[in-house]
């Protein structure tokens, strides 16, 4: 490669425990390049000039690398159009899709002495402005050989499904010319695997301050369920095996507002309190020993904002076998009965109700909205759990499969060598076009059609529906006595100890097509297909076998 340029905002570098998986993969990516490329020239163009310190504050160990002297180049984000006209570049990367990627794109149709190729990484897709943001994208502007490189085909298929959606819409509004000229690749996040499994068990639990003893369980992840995961069903299944096995829960990662004080609340009721391990915003030097200390990862994603999934690699990478969502990205990740499973999920069929709302919400509660309708089959992880609590040389065997797979498909080293592969390919196919400076600027498909395919199935219509495992807690009151605020106008509790008594009553449970008869009410049939759902996720139901 003759010149890479790369551009980001480098927020990572404002918060040094890097929580947030974005920022995690960001500051990967920029350390990787550092390290690994092979790019005879390493543009790194910042958002402004006071971002220089903290840059070699934050890549220190990687600036001062011998094979980087007289090939790294630090530039202000200004400088871009003028180092477009005297550098012959590669490619130029940006870190963002929504921030950069057509705004970069026309700038090299505008200033480049020669034509090459604009790449950029997605992350969160689900948030209402992303979608507006991608009308750019379908604006003329973004040449053959630019591409979005997808870090899962569950991202990948969102972004065809949304730009032929924009493009359609605006066809029919006469702008003929509307349509995405790039492509789509896709090329993964990495993790580092030498940062991970160097630790023993016992080492690991005692500076944590752990039981010694015990199955351990770790989830790592932002603890909010507007931003990552519901981890109420979780409690629940911990509940439900405690009965059985001698084991404790490690919930771990950023957190703010009520719902870590609302998880302690909950497992104490649920009389696991003794059980359960809280590491609020935890400092990320104990990241390799939260992994190192357990037994089993599991990660209930069930938000449409998770796109890859970087803990996954994380957990892999310590020789921990992962149980995680039958969901997005996670797919591309996880190797079923070889490097852990995969548990199903269940969603809605119509979004109907929540597209209607979509563009008005706040972000976090429209995320929010459509996580708690999408079900963890609670029953296959329950019976996962279980299988691995009884079978620490398979847990062993998944642990020890899924560093082999980290450290051949996802380590940066690797990593690189593939988006650096991409980037060849994309510059011998830029040779061939002419660029102009083209001016741009314009929505498109719903939640279902665009995030429909991120779960295993949609709630069968004829498949008998069952009393849970967590339904007596639940009729006692002990088990989710309130949902989330913003949840409980239209997931209120009262109309899932109603359909609870209704399903109690039939021996052999009762089909979503049998339920919706004999309500004989005015209920649409989204409402009462989202409360079941919501009912399976907590447990409360759960589907005939």
């Amino acid at each position: 490669m003759n010149a890479l340029g790369f551009i980001n905002a480098f927020d990572e570098l404002a918060d040094p425990d890097q929580r947030l998986g974005r920022k995690v993969a960001n500051y990967g990516l920029t350390a990787a390049l550092l390290e690994y490329s092979s790019a005879r020239k390493l543009f790194f163009f910042l958002p402004f000039a006071r971002a220089l310190k903290p840059f070699q504050d934050g890549y220190g160990k990687w600036l001062d690398l011998p094979h980087l002297k007289d090939r790294l180049v630090l530039l202000h984000a200004q400088a871009l159009p003028g180092a477009l006209e005297r550098v012959d570049f590669t490619a130029l990367h940006a870190a963002e899709l929504d921030r950069y990627f057509p705004e970069l794109c026309h700038l090299r149709n505008r200033w480049a002495k020669k034509p090459f190729p604009v790449t950029c990484t997605p992350h969160t897709l689900n948030y209402w402005s992303t979608q507006v943001r991608n009308l750019y994208k379908v604006l003329p502007g973004v040449q053959k050989c630019d591409a979005v490189m997808c870090t899962s085909r569950a991202a990948q298929k969102y972004l065809e499904l949304c730009f032929k959606a924009s493009s359609e819409n605006l066809s029919d509004l006469g702008l003929k010319q509307a349509g995405y000229n790039g492509q789509l690749k896709i090329t993964p996040l990495g993790v580092r695997a030498s940062d991970f499994g160097e630790q023993d068990m016992a080492q690991a639990r005692k500076i944590l301050g752990l039981p010694a003893e015990g199955l351990g369980i770790l989830c790592l992840g932002r603890l909010t369920p507007s931003d990552k995961y519901d981890l109420m069903p979780i409690l629940g299944a911990i509940s439900l095996l405690a009965e059985r096995f001698n084991l404790f829960l490690v919930l771990a990662g950023a957190a703010k507002g009520p719902y870590a004080k609302e998880l302690k609340q909950t497992a104490h009721e649920m009389g696991i309190g003794n059980r359960l391990f809280l590491y609020e915003n935890f400092d990320s030097a104990v990241k390799p020993s939260l992994y190192s200390a357990s037994n089993i990862f599991i990660s209930p994603a069930d938000n449409f904002q998770e796109t890859f999934g970087l803990t996954l690699l994380e957990a892999m990478a310590s020789e921990v076998p992962v149980l995680a969502s039958d969901f997005s990205g996670y797919r591309d990740l996880i190797v079923p009965g070889e490097t852990g499973f995969l548990i199903p999920t269940i969603g809605p069929s119509d979004y109907g109700p929540l597209d209607a709302v979509w563009p008005i919400q706040a972000e976090h509660i429209a995320s929010l909205q459509s996580a708690a309708r999408t079900a963890l089959d609670l029953d296959d992880l329950l019976e996962k759990i279980t299988l691995l609590a009884k079978s620490p040389d398979l847990c062993r065997q998944l642990g020890e499969n899924g560093r082999k797979r980290v450290i051949k498909e996802f380590d940066w080293r690797v990593v690189v060598k593939k988006m650096e592969d991409v980037w060849q390919e994309l510059f011998r196919q830029a040779q061939d076009i002419k660029l102009n400076p083209i001016p741009g600027n314009v929505l498109g498909a719903g939640q279902g059609e665009l995030f429909g395919h991120f779960t295993g199935k949609t709630l069968p219509q004829q498949q008998p529906i069952v009393v849970g495992p967590l339904a007596r807690p639940f009729a006692m009151g002990k088990w989710h006595k309130s949902p989330h605020p913003d949840l409980a106008q239209v997931l209120d509790n009262k109309y899932l100890q109603y359909l609870l008594e209704i399903i109690g009553q039939a021996p052999d449970g009762l089909s979503f097509t049998e339920i919706q008869k004999q309500l004989k009410t005015s209920w649409p049939g989204y409402q009462l297909e989202h409360l079941i759902l919501h009912g399976l996720k907590m447990g409360i139901f759960s589907l005939a076998r």
